[in-house]
């Protein structure tokens, strides 16, 4: 296989992680699997979303790639729902951040500033947000499902993301739609990005405000956001 990321990409990301990497960074990719379900849609994709993980992997001594197929024992340890699932793991994190399916197109920038966020052990949150999220005591499960071309869907993704780094009873999940379409059409994704919060307890479509996003996070635990 070709590489996917061109010569001008390469030497601009090594740079962002050489100025903003702190701690070591783990990525975790689980492609084929005798538990979850691989669809023939998805299938198709895995090659390439394990071209991806390598590439980035290369660009700083500080991060590390782990691959497993069909590791029953992993998958139950990390929670691995379906493949590909790409785990971001850090000192801070609960194997809580992860995408199910490829990062390219707009999600690519995603992968990279989430790579950054969990090295550093941080988010740029407002400090507000960051002290209701940590105040969360129970699971929650956060599905952000989205698709390569839609501009939109890196903030939602973000915001889950950044969620799950700050409290280690967050997941947060993008979901690529078109790979997974079980699951999209389990929770009538119909339009992206479609945020989905403990299985439907509660859910919107669209980019929202972190503060807006963290109503429905509150709203799917039926507590009430002061």
């Amino acid at each position: 296989m070709e590489r996917l990321l061109k010569e001008k990409d390469v030497e601009y990301i090594k740079d962002l992680f050489e100025k903003n990497l702190k701690d070591e960074v783990t990525l975790t990719l689980f492609l084929e699997t005798n538990g979850p379900k691989v669809t023939k849609f998805n299938e198709q994709y895995l090659p390439y979303t394990e071209e991806i993980a390598k590439e980035v992997a290369e660009l700083s001594p500080k991060i590390k790639l782990n691959i497993y197929k069909d590791n029953e024992e992993k998958e139950k340890e990390y929670g691995v729902k379906a493949v590909s699932a790409l785990f971001i793991e850090g000192p801070k994190t609960n194997k809580n951040i992860v995408y199910y399916g490829i990062p390219s197109g707009h999600e690519f920038s995603s992968l990279l500033e989430d790579i950054i966020d969990v090295s550093k052990g941080e988010t740029e949150l407002p400090v507000d947000i960051k002290e209701k999220v940590r105040k969360i005591s129970s699971s929650v499960e956060i599905l952000v499902f989205v698709t390569p071309t839609c501009p939109y869907c890196p903030r939602a993704v973000r915001t889950a993301h950044q969620f799950a780094l700050e409290n280690p009873n967050i997941i947060g999940a993008m979901v690529e739609a078109n790979e997974f379409p079980d699951w999209s059409n389990e929770f009538n994704v119909y339009a992206v990005p479609k945020i989905v919060i403990n299985g439907g307890k509660a859910e919107f479509e669209g980019a929202l405000p972190e503060d807006a996003f963290l109503q429905s996070v509150y709203e799917a635990l039926g507590i009430k956001l002061i």
